[in-house]
């Protein structure tokens, strides 16, 4: 695997994958981040497209023998688009990608993933990966995100035994069964047929997280699911609709004047207040879901702003005013008192 290739490290955060979809040119995706395995929470989420899950890489972690028995088969092949990943931090974009390209029939992928897509179905997986790598529209988004630097340099290090290395890959289902996409395998890991994924997925990630110490705790996994803003939106539009019709047979009710006609009215009348009631909890779910997204707009704007202008004047107006370094012998002694941790790096 090559250096970074002029691709910079990005956070780990549902709002920054959902905006990266968007930017891409992917509609109606977003990304959660999930705290649980059990299928009801899973299910609640639907429809889910794939997971993403972030973890400690270790050489030979994740691997067993079935597993390898199932990697660069025929099947997998043809029926998986898998992308080997060729440079070290585009690894993120990656593992999404590795969900987008897969559930094409499912999602609006937009024109330029479109375009990779149709470039590079027929290449095998090397070749792939360079596609994507080399894929202007992509790099620039993922760029987009980039962290501002006081200095920069040329200087490129490895990572070493004592760093902590991290590294996403993707488990999507595709065709009745469960893969998992690690751009730095050969191939696709057939997991097996699923007659559904959701209950399945939980055990082959449990499974993955046993092989580290009870003390590692430091996993994180996401889900790429539908515009959950537009399906709430139709549930409203359905409530809406059964809302008329029950408001169209009350009309005809009360224009009778029969004991039954003035029952079947208050079962109506009742039916309608618990719709509504329906209603307005989708509603307040839609309003948390827009403060959702102006949360994540306004995070990431702070992200990309560079804030390094603001410091250095901050700097200079403390250094005039005397109060430098009083500040500077504050922070060290905050810094002795912070514990020590060794420095992370992303695969």
């Amino acid at each position: 695997m090559s250096d970074n290739g002029n691709w910079c490290l990005i956070e780990s955060d549902p709002g920054v994958f959902t905006e990266l979809i968007n930017n891409m040119g992917v509609s109606e995706v977003q990304v959660e981040e999930l705290y649980s395995l059990d299928v009801d929470t899973l299910r609640g989420m639907e429809p889910v497209h794939g997971l993403i899950f972030l973890f400690k890489w270790q050489p030979g972690a994740g691997s067993s023998d079935v597993q390898e028995a199932n990697t660069n088969n025929d099947r997998s092949n043809e029926e998986v688009y898998f992308a080997q990943q060729i440079i070290q931090n585009a690894c993120a974009t990656q593992a999404i990608l590795s969900v987008l390209l897969n559930r094409a029939e499912d999602i609006e992928l937009g024109e330029t993933l479109c375009n990779l897509r149709s470039f590079s179905v027929d290449l095998p997986p090397d070749m792939r990966g360079l596609a994507l790598t080399n894929c202007d529209q992509i790099r620039d988004v993922h760029n987009s995100f980039a962290r501002a630097e006081s200095f920069l340099s040329d200087e490129k290090r490895a990572a070493t035994a004592e760093d902590d290395v991290f590294h996403f890959i993707s488990y999507v289902p595709v065709n009745g069964r469960l893969y998992e996409l690690d751009g730095l395998k050969e191939g696709p890991i057939d997991h097996g047929a699923t007659d559904n994924w959701l209950e399945d997925v939980g055990s082959v990630i449990q499974k993955r997280m046993s092989q580290y110490s009870q003390s590692e705790i430091r996993f994180n996994l996401m889900a790429v699911i539908g515009d959950r803003r537009k399906i709430l939106n139709e549930k409203i539009s359905t409530v809406d609709a059964d809302i008329s019709k029950l408001m169209e047979r009350l009309e005809a009710l009360r224009l009778d004047d029969r004991t039954e006609s003035r029952e079947e009215a208050g079962r109506v009348e009742t039916q309608i207040g618990a719709l509504n009631s329906e209603r307005a909890g989708l509603e307040h779910m839609v309003g948390m879901e827009n403060e959702k997204f102006r949360k994540y707009r306004t995070e990431n704007a702070l992200r990309k702003h560079n804030f390094i202008p603001f410091v250095y004047q901050l700097l200079r107006g403390m250094s005039e005013k005397g109060t430098m370094q009083a500040a500077i012998e504050k922070a060290k002694d905050a810094a002795k008192r912070r514990p020590s941790h060794q420095e992370s790096r992303w695969q």
